[in-house]
């Protein structure tokens, strides 16, 4: 899957003649000049999950209102162009989002699809985790329950406080400038470094506001971005993540349809009532009496409820996943559990154990940088606001995420907050985004990326009839090789590739179980 090699060579600096004259450029150019024009050294990635790309290390400020102060580092990868230089397209710039999700790993996720074969895709870790400078609060971020009780949602008050005042503690003074602006401020440092006037985008959830507000901070720098399953601009970020409740129970009401329209094959009910209380019944028993597969899975009550939100997200293999929950509720043997779509192929990590640890801590985590990022926005101050959300989406939604993303967050508690506002989104770049979004996308809704779209006065791809998340990658083909989301394909191919303009479609990719795509 991953070539190995170079296509072509990369400058580690700007071209020499692009600050002849510091008068022409921009204040904030010549003050980071220095990062701009520094020497990088593009080496085979040594971490075991990159094999075949390049990776490289890049200064950038810790504050960018003072370059002259401290310097931290980010970590890059590169996956090179396989065509001849006459034929490349410049550099895509990637991210899988998260927030707080290690980048490097989609320069070889893109770069695998037929984008990688006309341009350098690049992949960046966001400063914060993996192979650049850490945040790390030394303990583990607290979680909360899908459906707490008042007395678990009282001890999340207490884990947050310990959980922020190590945070303080340990990074307090890093904390305020690991912001979203700051992460789309270093991927331009990168592109000076790579010697670029200009760059594409592919960002999916999160990254597709990371790529919304690179343009906003540098339209001049953006030429095209696809924004895949976008985040509501007007909900940064409590609204995007309490929407996020009735989108899972609007795809769970249409799963429980066609299984109920299947009665005769599952037997879980002839409506979807019936089946949800099947469901219910299911989740109380598993409270008191925990199941173990074979493979050491724990199915629970927390775990059965998300699973069934799971399940009902990809329609594609809803006949699958009826199976498990019928052994589930039968209490008989379970079948093997289906691979979820998009999971990429991994290669085997080092025998070493320690070496294998090491690689994978910069693939993994740590996990503080979503706390940092969540909370460059404004959340509410009272704490009785947090109560009432939590027993609210507990109460109105049986199955998901539910009320474990209206918890308070560690910025309630925090003393170090953002260094700046949230960047309001404009698109003064010249070339219109291409926004995805699933109907029943239950992570990022529809209605939000719909207004990510209006936002950027951009075109919207729908995926009509679909609750999956994120719609272009290597990873996304089936049993075949063939690609799970052809329309979508199409469209972000054509438009990155090709240079077409996009258009508003609809796309009737993966449909259920014994279905034809329209």
């Amino acid at each position: 899957m991953v070539t190995t090699g170079l296509a072509l060579s990369l400058t580690g600096a700007l071209p020499s003649d692009s600050f002849a004259d510091d008068r022409q450029e921009p204040a904030e150019d010549r003050a980071l000049a220095a990062f701009h024009d520094q020497n990088v050294d593009w080496e085979e990635c040594e971490d075991f999950f990159l094999t075949g790309l390049d990776c490289a290390t890049v200064e950038v400020p810790l504050d960018y209102d003072a370059p002259e102060g401290e310097r931290i580092h980010v970590g890059v990868s590169r996956r090179p162009a396989q065509v001849d230089e006459g034929e490349r397209q410049g550099v895509l710039f990637t991210n899988p989002g998260g927030p707080g999700a290690t980048g490097r790993l989609t320069a070889d996720e893109i770069g695998s699809t037929p984008l990688g074969e006309v341009y350098d895709v690049i992949g960046m870790d966001p400063r914060g985790l993996g192979a650049s400078t850490w945040l790390d609060c030394e303990i583990d971020p607290p979680l909360l329950d899908t459906h707490p009780t008042d007395e678990e949602l009282e001890q999340h008050f207490d884990d947050q406080r310990e959980y922020a005042k190590a945070c303080d503690e340990a990074d307090g003074d890093l904390r305020p400038h690991f912001t979203t602006a700051n992460t789309a401020r270093d991927m331009d440092v990168v592109r000076a470094v790579l010697g670029e006037e200009q760059i594409d985008y592919l960002g999916a959830s999160y990254g597709t506001y990371l790529g919304a507000v690179y343009g906003t901070l540098f339209p001049e720098r953006l030429d095209r971005a696809v924004l895949d399953s976008a985040v509501d601009p007007d909900g940064v970020w409590r609204e995007n993540f309490l929407s996020q409740s009735q989108a899972a129970t609007d795809n769970v009401e249409r799963y429980t349809d066609w299984l109920a329209e299947r009665d005769d094959e599952f037997d879980f009910g002839a409506t979807r009532e019936e089946v949800l209380r099947s469901f219910e019944q299911t989740s109380e028993r598993l409270r008191e009496e925990p199941r173990e597969a074979e493979s050491g899975m724990i199915y629970d009550e927390d775990y059965f409820r998300s699973l069934v939100s799971i399940s009902a997200d990809d329609q594609g293999a809803w006949d699958e996943s009826a199976l498990l929950f019928k052994a589930l509720v039968e209490e008989t043997p379970l079948p093997e559990a289906p691979e979820p779509p998009g999971e990429p192929d991994m290669p085997m990590p080092p025998e070493d154990p320690e070496e294998a640890e090491e690689q994978l801590g910069r693939l993994e985590g740590p996990p503080h940088l979503v706390w940092s990022l969540l909370c460059e926005a404004e959340w509410p101050t009272d704490p009785d606001q947090y109560r009432a959300d939590v027993r609210e989406l507990r109460e109105s939604h049986d199955f998901g995420q539910a009320a474990s993303q209206a918890g308070p967050p560690v910025c309630l508690f925090s003393e170090n907050q953002p260094t700046e506002p949230t960047v309001d989104l404009t698109r003064e770049w010249e070339t219109p985004a291409l926004v995805i979004a699933g109907e029943f996308d239950s992570r990022t809704p529809y209605q939000g990326a719909a207004n990510m779209a209006d936002r950027l006065d951009s075109p919207l791809v729908s995926v009509v009839d679909n609750g999956g998340h994120v719609y272009y990658g290597s990873s996304l083909t089936d049993d075949e090789g063939d690609q799970m989301y052809p329309c979508v394909a199409d469209a972000v191919e054509a438009y990155l590739i090709d240079g077409q303009e996009p258009q508003d479609i609809d796309c009737h990719d993966r449909p259920r179980p014994g279905e034809d795509a329209p």
